[in-house]
Order: C-alpha cells, then sequence, then structure tokens
C-alpha cells in the first residue's frame, strides 16, 4: 500500500478542499494523511474516509509533522511536542529540515528524538533532500517520501510503500518507527509545478 504522510488542505495553506484531496488520491490509490498547519479540522471533514489524521506542527524552530490515530492537540515547543507523541503513541518527523526557504529545522535535527526524517520532500531543493538523506543514515533513522501537497496534481510526486493488507492507522505508525515503509522520491510534474504557481500567486492577489 501507498502513504503520502505529509498534504495540506484548504484549512491551512492548500487550495483543496478535505475531499477532493482524498478523493484525487484515492484516483491515484495512494492514502495519505492530513497535515494541515497546526489544525486538525481539515481531518475533521473526511474522518469517514481511510485518512490519517495529523499536523504539521510549527515549533519555535520551525516544521515538525506529527500523525497519530486520533486528531492531535499537539504543543508548539519541540521538546514538549516530542514527549506528547511518545505519551500518545504517535510519530513525528522533521519535515523539510534543510529548506532554508521553508522553515526547517535545520541541524536541529540532531538535536531532539524523532521516529523517522523526511529525506524526500517534492517541494525541497535537491541538495536539501540530500542532506535530510544522510542525516537520517547518521541517526539510523527511518526516511521519509513526501509530497508536501498544496495542489491535488502534487499527489504521487513521493509516496512511502508499506507491505500490510488493510487500512490500520496503529499499523501504519509501527510501519514507520519500525522502518518498513519505503521511501519512493519521484518529483514533480509539469502539471503540478504549473498549479503551485498558479497557486502562489492566487493567494499572492
Amino acid at each position: 500500500m501507498k502513504f503520502d504522510f505529509h498534504t495540506h488542505t484548504n484549512y491551512s495553506d492548500g487550495k483543496e478542499d478535505p475531499k477532493a484531496l482524498v478523493e484525487y488520491a484515492k484516483r491515484k490509490g495512494i492514502y495519505i494523511a492530513i497535515t494541515d498547519h497546526d489544525t486538525s479540522k481539515g481531518y475533521e471533514k473526511v474522518k469517514e474516509e481511510a485518512v490519517i489524521p495529523g499536523e504539521e506542527v510549527t515549533t519555535q524552530f520551525g516544521h515538525v509533522v506529527i500523525l497519530c490515530n486520533f486528531p492531535p492537540n499537539p504543543p508548539k515547543d519541540i521538546s514538549s511536542l516530542v514527549d506528547y507523541a511518545k505519551e500518545n503513541s504517535c510519530i513525528i518527523f522533521p519535515s523539510h529540515p534543510f529548506d532554508i526557504f521553508r522553515k526547517g529545522i535545520g541541524n536541529r535535527i540532531f538535536e531532539y528524538k524523532f521516529d523517522a526524517i523526511e529525506i524526500f520532500n517534492s517541494k525541497a531543493p535537491k541538495s536539501a533532500n540530500e542532506k535530510a538523506y544522510n542525516a537520517a543514515k547518521e541517526l539510523k533513522l527511518p526516511g521519509l517520501a513526501n509530497s508536501d501537497s498544496h495542489v491535488k496534481e502534487a499527489i504521487g510526486s513521493a509516496y512511502n510503500e508499506i507491505e500490510i493488507n488493510e487500512f490500520n492507522i496503529d499499523e501504519i505508525l509501527e510501519s514507520v518507527r519500525k522502518g518498513k515503509a519505503r521511501p519512493i522520491g519521484i518529483g514533480l510534474s509539469i502539471t503540478a509545478k504549473f498549479k503551485i504557481l498558479q497557486w502562489y500567486i492566487e493567494r499572492k492577489i
């Protein structure tokens, strides 16, 4: 089964309604986590679907994604976030950690206990992804590949393969913890790049 653990809807800075994003991902054969910035409201709109609840938390050092088997209400302090994840059997990973343009946590990645690292983010520069890959190897942590989709067309540009037979959030999260998720980084299509640019301009107007 294929999973994208980092997507955004119009409940933060994404373009798509949660239902539209989930439907598009279904057509691609990919299950998604909805990880809007500092809110789980988007997930609430599709909680009857096979979707993983989460958030991209804006900590004092940058962005960290948390995934749980329930809609989380995580603290923004990074030390407290680590504790919250552990206490609630959630997983956390720094998103685009070395992307200096998009609030990556940078070398703070070495200071806190994460469950995995996003080693391929479709929107991050190649050099940033390579740094994340090397950090994951150094820390002996699982690597994840995610679209960081803000438009539906980005879905499919990166995902993780897990050999399980049915959608079960606890099993999915445990598979990530144990390094059983195989990251597949493909890259954005021309169409996706155009739609991202178009959305960026729309938001600025």
